[in-house]
């Protein structure tokens, strides 16, 4: 299905949802998620519009444009066009007849940097490349790493490869660099036998290919070892915002096997219906907050859950990992452009709950 088939089937779906009880008026724009380099131009979403009757594209001179911050992005400034003017991510929203709709418009530097994971939790000789995403309009940077003065782990310059040191600590800084850009993030080596409640940082990467909608989480999490319906081994890990706000989000992992380490278990394409704890078909992901619809995770190649430590300690283990998988949000749910990446990375007692009957 095309962008455009897509939106207005999205379009006729709600008409006959709102006309069946009351006869509401949205504006909906396609696309849904877009983007534009500093600096660049692009032309303005189109608009549908349903009056309460019947869907129509409205005329252009019935439709009133504005930005959330015109210091990120400008609107209809050349006509028709949008552009944007400094690094950030702004809504562009339309107005038919008093009926609002918007889109988000993410708007990267002409070399742009984005650390899906800028805050590393390891444990001693523990390893991971850093994920990175770096965006450029004209020619491909140059791109380094280094972390001058760091003691509790070592970075590859090349490949940003960090290899965490038995001497626990942090955080110390290491920095990326793109010809002129640059952005930093950090490390914290955690002691195996003080590990505590854990730690767990995530990032959600929204549906645009240039990064729209990111959201940096410092979260606590918890692993759980139990049996399922069928009595075999089945892991769970989550980590949930350490802020207790409206905002808070949760990240959920289920795999049917048992926790061992240096084991990638591929997350699978699955359903909400199909997100059983007990018995569940396969390695399965979700990313959800409670004011917006829950997100279904779906497996792509590469999305995986990898335990990378698993370190016996007085009274237990404490495992370590790394977690990446694609999310899809439920009223989009046929829609590329509601594709979501969640990347993370943990440190956590391994603990055992019997949570099946």
């Amino acid at each position: 299905m095309t962008r455009a088939s897509f939106a207005w089937a999205l379009c006729a779906a709600l008409a006959a949802c709102v006309k069946s009880t009351s006869l509401s008026k949205f504006v909906v724009l396609d696309p849904i998620f877009d983007s534009v380099f500093v600096g660049n131009l692009k032309p303005l979403p189109s608009v549908i519009y349903f009056d309460g009757d019947q869907l129509q594209t409205p005329p252009a001179s019935a439709v009133t444009w504005q930005s959330s911050d015109p210091t990120i992005l400008a609107v209809n400034n050349p006509p028709g066009q949008i552009k944007g003017l400094k690094r950030g991510t702004a809504f562009v929203s339309a107005t038919v007849e008093n009926t609002q709709g918007s889109e988000i418009v993410a708007v990267p530097d002409t070399v742009d940097i984005t650390l899906l994971v800028d805050t590393l939790y390891l444990l001693p000789g523990d390893t991971m490349t850093i994920p990175t995403i770096i965006l450029h309009r004209d020619n491909v940077p140059v791109v380094s790493y280094d972390a001058t003065g760091a003691t509790i782990f070592t970075i590859d310059p090349t490949s940003g490869r960090v290899t965490a040191t038995a001497t626990p600590g942090g955080p110390e800084k290491y920095r990326v660099h793109a010809d002129d850009a640059s952005d930093s993030g950090a490390v914290y080596v955690l002691d195996p036998t003080s590990v505590g409640a854990g730690k767990a940082f995530f990032t959600v990467l929204g549906p645009s290919v240039l990064g729209a909608a990111v959201s940096h989480v410092n979260a606590s999490p918890e692993v759980i070892s139990y049996s399922q319906t069928d009595r075999n081994s089945a892991f769970r890990v989550q980590a949930t915002h350490a802020a207790a706000t409206s905002s808070e989000q949760v990240v959920q992992v289920t795999v049917p096997a048992a926790v061992t380490m240096g084991v990638a278990s591929p997350i699978d394409s699955i359903t909400p219906v199909d997100s059983s704890t007990c018995a569940p078909p396969g390695a399965w992901a979700i990313w959800s907050t409670p004011t917006s619809t829950a997100y279904s995770g779906f497996g792509h190649s590469g999305q995986q859950i990898s335990i990378t430590q698993l370190v016996s300690v007085a009274g237990g283990q404490v495992v370590g990992g790394r977690f990446a998988y694609r999310a899809r949000r439920g009223e989009f749910y046929t829609s590329p452009a509601s594709l979501l990446t969640i990347t993370g990375v943990f440190v956590a007692p391994l603990t055992t709950a019997i949570v099946c009957p």
